[in-house]
């Protein structure tokens, strides 16, 4: 079986199964820091240990996502991921397998994975942060059409430099899931799109432009929360700490894997170095061009 050799938070990936949202390595030989192979697998590890019908771990702390009908996919290590397709039909896999594998990766690799889309917005690299349907999708594609650069969507892995002066982020790849509504909203055709997943009204889109692999420092982190006008306040570090942790991405596997310590700790470094803020905005898209303009004027320059 021919390999797929691909970059992905500036990892080194050898895939045996196509990823076409990943960039192509680039950078000439090099050790291959993460594998990607087609496997069989069981649909749960230690049937004796706790855990959901979707999620299992085993004693050495790899762990096993389960998604019925779909897929299942077994993360070790931090550099091997093990894939079963169960529809051979169904392309909807890569959504888990790029979203809650690489999360549960990155808890694994000891690396921060916050639930956000990022963007190079001018000179400077921003997260927007939220829950799911706080925006940062629809954010993120308003900027995006303005000429900011992706550098991630929905989850922004973070890491902090040797002497821990800095923040990084290690851009994933340049993809985003949007639904229709927002779409429709922002006079983007559906037409050639591909749905995220069967039965689902989500689509993928490609920002146009070079996507940069190259990490870069992070100067802010903004929260989204929902409210009736637009305001954007900083939080001091103490403040920050628990709403930031708070975005970690895929909790409840951080605490079967044991590394909640480990994430407050690296969120607590965070929020010493990165400047937190929240914006509060209302969710009509009426809004977003005003919004768009009050992240490019304060957090842009």
């Amino acid at each position: 079986m021919s390999a797929y050799h691909y970059q992905l938070c500036g990892w080194h990936v050898r895939s045996d199964l196509e990823l076409p949202e990943l960039p192509v390595w680039s950078r000439g030989a090099a050790d291959v820091e993460v594998s990607i192979e087609a496997a069989s697998l069981p649909e749960r590890l230690d049937t004796t240990a706790p855990g959901t019908p979707w999620l299992s771990l085993d004693a050495n702390a790899a762990i096993l996502l389960h998604v019925p009908g779909l897929v299942r996919i077994l993360v070790q290590e931090g550099r091997l991921i093990r894939v079963q397709r169960l529809n051979p039909l169904d392309e909807g896999w890569r959504l888990f397998l790029l979203g809650s594998a690489l999360a549960y990766l990155c808890l694994q690799r000891g690396v921060f994975p916050l639930h956000a889309a990022c963007l190079r917005v001018g000179k400077r690299t921003l997260a927007f942060a939220g829950h799911s349907g706080a925006g940062k999708s629809t954010l993120a594609v308003a900027l995006a059409r303005c000429g900011h650069a992706l550098v991630s969507d929905d989850l922004t892995v973070l890491q902090a430099t040797e002497d821990g002066q800095h923040i990084r982020v290690l851009p994933a790849f340049p993809r985003l899931k949007l639904w229709r509504e927002t779409l429709d909203a922002l006079a983007i055709s559906t037409s050639g799109l591909v749905p995220v997943r069967g039965g689902l009204d989500k689509y993928d889109l490609q920002p146009t432009g070079n996507f940069d692999t190259e990490s870069s420092r992070m100067d802010a982190i903004v929260l989204l929360s929902e409210g009736p006008s637009l305001q954007l306040t900083r939080h001091a570090p103490a403040m920050a700490l628990p709403l930031l942790h708070g975005h970690l991405a895929r909790p409840r596997a951080a605490v079967q894997l044991g590394v909640q310590a480990t994430t407050f700790a690296q969120a607590a470094a965070i929020c010493r170095t990165v400047p937190i803020w929240t914006l509060q905005h209302p969710r009509e898209f009426e809004a977003l061009d005003a919004t768009v303009e009050l992240v490019e004027a304060e957090l842009g320059v």
